[in-house]
């Protein structure tokens, strides 16, 4: 199979990305945390630093989300029916995507912690 253009590849992605916000609840879910933490950011004038550790946090989980889309599409497709196995495997997927929210969540802490307490003293 012959690959296709490198821009047609990219219009494919975005392709992606378009049915996963228009699908998956739980990614315009976390979306909306990006959309508010980069208000966050702004309000706050975060440094650098801080800046790019909650948006690397922000696109950590929406990455696991994607993953996770994946792996429940591909266990739909070759098990339609229930299986206990296959809800193992989503079970595992969902996990990395909790795992991935709660480390973002202890990180937005740390770094807004500081703010925070300034901002209501």
């Amino acid at each position: 199979m012959k690959k296709p253009p490198f821009h047609k590849s990219v219009l494919f992605t975005f392709r992606g990305i378009i049915w996963i916000l228009r699908n998956e609840r739980n990614f315009q879910f976390h979306i909306l945390g990006l959309i508010i933490n980069l208000f966050l950011i702004v309000f706050f004038e975060l440094s650098n630093i801080e800046t790019a550790m909650i948006i690397l946090c922000c696109f950590f989980v929406l990455v696991t989300e994607a993953l996770n889309t994946c792996v429940e599409k591909i266990c739909d497709y070759i098990q339609p029916e229930f299986d206990s196995r296959i809800g193992i495997i989503k079970d595992l997927a969902g996990g990395a995507v909790m795992l991935a929210t709660i480390s973002s969540v202890c990180v937005g802490i740390l770094v807004y912690w500081p703010y925070l307490k300034l901002l209501f003293h």
